[in-house]
Parts: structure tokens; sequence; C-alpha cells
């Protein structure tokens, strides 16, 4: 019974302290603040986002520009994409970003990272364990 007992102690330290909390209460995105100067649209918080995500920016700007149909670059904190675009469609693309690369579809926690193993890519997450099988952004 003993050695139970310290294999869970071990499992319970290894999950997050939150991780029996509602899904969404820790989880917050904040809201995009997007400014059109001209052809041009400016994601202003775009650091914040991608800390809260905890993804890399380039990926999360490749994604987002791919599904914007236009070129997409960061400068500074800031995101920069060709073209006059509403928070709306911005919103709706980080949406489906972050159902597809962050959200665990096994527990719909947002404790996952992206690793590549063999010659797949996976969603792995610490918070269940689950590895998902998914396509490279």
């Amino acid at each position: 019974m003993d050695d139970y007992d310290s294999l869970l102690d071990r499992a319970r330290s290894q999950v997050p302290e939150d991780a029996f909390n509602k899904s969404g209460e820790r989880f917050k995105v904040p809201d995009v603040r997007l400014v059109v100067q001209g052809n041009r649209s400016l994601w202003q918080n775009f650091q914040d986002i991608i800390n809260v995500l905890n993804r890399p920016g380039r990926e999360v700007i490749k994604f987002v520009s791919g599904q914007l149909g236009t070129a997409g670059s960061i400068e500074g904190g800031n995101a920069i994409f060709n073209g006059k675009f509403t928070i709306e469609n911005v919103k709706d693309v980080l949406n489906r970003y972050i159902d597809s690369y962050v959200i665990c579809p096994v527990c719909t926690r947002p404790d996952t990272e992206i690793k590549k193993i063999g010659k797949g890519y996976y969603m792995v997450c610490s918070a269940c364990g689950a590895q998902t099988a998914i396509r490279p952004v």
C-alpha cells in the first residue's frame, strides 16, 4: 500500500495545481485589438495573446495570415497584415487556431504543447497525457 501512496503523490505532483478546476476558468484570451492604418491591419496586442496561448509567434502569424490569405509579419509585440481586416475576421481565425492547436480535444484543457514525434506532429496534453495527431502549421 505504501508503494501506491508514493506513486499517487508523485503523479499528483506532476499535474498542474488547477488541473481539476473548470476548463475555462483560468484560460482567458485577451480581446483582439486591431487598428487599420491605410492598407495594413495592425494587431496591437499580439504578444499578449501568444503569451497566453504559449505558442511561438511565428507559428500563430503563419496560421492567421494563411487563413486570411495575406502576408503577415511581426514587429515588436505587434502583428502586421497587408490588407484591411475587421476584428471579427481575426477573432474567428484565432479561435480556429485555438480549437485546432491549443485546446486538448480529450480533456478540453489548454495545457498542451506541440511536439514532432517521428515524422508526425502531435499536440501533447500535460493535464491528461493525451497525444493527438495534428497537421503542421
